[in-house]
């Protein structure tokens, strides 16, 4: 089941090249196909600028938002500080608010050490 959400995640973010014009661009798009890929991408380019603009996607109403949004985190960072982007929002604000927490502080600070 992953894996199929994966897959369509990243063919729809292929196709973003073709999407009809938008409101906001990468992470803040309105468009789902913008908003996917530009997560894949963060994710894939290890960027540490995107860390909170992607921690703002772990409270998404949209499972796959979530999902992208924790493994490009976790790919970045090295951690998920215990985020599920399956469980209900009340057992997710938890973690959400460690993310939130963890970049108030600047953990993950661009001069950080990567994993």
């Amino acid at each position: 089941m992953k894996l199929a959400l994966i897959t369509l995640c990243l063919v729809v973010s292929v196709g973003t090249g073709c999407a009809s014009p938008t409101t906001g661009s990468g992470l803040n798009a309105d468009d789902p196909a913008t908003k996917l890929g530009a997560i894949v991408r963060a994710g894939q380019q290890r960027d540490r600028s995107a860390i909170p603009d992607l921690v703002e996607q772990l409270d998404s109403d949209d499972d796959a938002v979530r999902m992208l949004a924790i493994n490009a985190l976790e790919r970045i960072t090295g951690t998920r500080m215990g985020y599920n982007p399956y469980a209900t929002a009340s057992k997710r604000r938890p973690a959400v608010d460690r993310w939130i927490e963890s970049v108030r502080q600047g953990q993950f600070a661009r001069h950080s050490a990567t994993r």
